[in-house]
């Protein structure tokens, strides 16, 4: 049974081939599997915890295609569902060199937005010891009320929950809107993750003292904040540990990092939680490791083209330790 069970967007990201171009100028596209909790699934696999993915796709050859890339992953697909009404969602995306992104989704409906409240049910969590969630399945109808029941359903089994905001202005009817439902999302967190270039919407601050404190008093226990070439930070409240990026790696693209940083944390938090009760007690040595080699991961998947493709093993993470 899986340890982790991951829920929300899975879909094909086509990414342009020619860094450092809007999707106007671009000459072509590769086609790679995605979705961040998806890629947060695939991480969590690869670095060797049994996990499970939530989600729909729809009755497409694409769809097809992520059933197999996740199961050929080692990822459980049992509550992977099909939509014979809706087409499985495909995003366009250009990358730039400073990790910024332009993006375009082509999902009006896609089927991530009709999974079912009926769709969750007790045998999801059947021997699950965390559950990770993100913003995106918040958005629409049906697909919120579902995430939210899981979500639920999660906390009320003593489950470690992780939350990745992972805003797509494009997505949202609003910032205003988005504001509201990514940060009353945190509620349900024990772990948080949010990247620099969306902390003032997931935050309600541009100050980052203030985006802290707001954090923590709606429940989250360990924040952690990526920061691209900058490094990453993360508090308890009590302290605070900021480690820098990896400097010699040759960087390919950047999409998926922060996913893979995620998994990461979640591979090396869990047993902390389980032996604490509480993220927040875990001892900061303990904290600033899983931090390490989450930083580990998420530059590896940058050396990469790609997301689930560029998402490194146990084996690479730990023969770049090594060295």
């Amino acid at each position: 049974m899986p340890d982790v069970i991951c829920i929300g967007e899975l879909l094909i990201d086509f990414v342009a081939t020619r860094a450092n171009t809007s999707l106007v100028d671009t000459p072509g596209f590769t086609r790679a599997p995605g979705g961040a909790p998806a890629n947060v699934a695939v991480a969590v696999r690869r670095l060797g915890l049994p996990v499970g993915f939530v989600g729909k796709v729809g009755d497409d050859p694409f769809g097809l295609l992520l059933r197999q890339t996740l199961e050929h992953n080692g990822v459980d697909t049992t509550y992977l569902f099909v939509d014979s009404r809706a087409r499985t969602t495909i995003v366009f995306v250009a990358v730039r060199d400073d990790g910024r992104k332009d993006m375009c989704f082509y999902r009006n409906p896609g089927a991530d937005m009709n999974l079912l409240p009926g769709e969750i049910t007790d045998a999801l969590f059947a021997g699950a010891r965390c559950f990770h969630y993100g913003s995106i399945t918040f958005i629409d109808e049906p697909a919120a009320s579902a995430q939210r029941k899981a979500v639920e359903m999660a906390r009320a089994r003593g489950l470690m929950i992780t939350y990745d905001p992972n805003y797509r202005p494009t997505l949202w009817p609003d910032e205003i809107t988005a504001r509201r439902v990514i940060q009353d999302s945190f509620r349900y967190a024990h772990l948080a993750k949010i990247s620099a270039e969306e902390w003032s919407v997931a935050t309600g601050y541009d100050d980052l003292e203030r985006g802290i404190r707001a954090v923590l008093d709606w429940g989250v226990e360990l924040l952690v904040i990526s920061r691209g070439e900058d490094g990453c930070l993360a508090t308890n409240g009590d302290y605070r540990i900021e480690l820098p990026a990896l400097r010699d790696i040759a960087v390919v693209e950047t999409t998926g990092a922060g996913d893979g940083f995620m998994g990461a944390l979640i591979t090396r938090l869990l047993p902390e939680f389980e032996k604490h009760g509480s993220l927040a007690a875990v001892e900061q040595a303990a904290v600033e490791e899983a931090l390490q080699f989450a930083t580990v991961v998420g530059g590896l998947t940058c050396t990469k083209a790609g997301a689930i493709p560029a998402l490194p093993t146990l084996d690479e993470v730990q023969r770049y330790l090594e060295r």
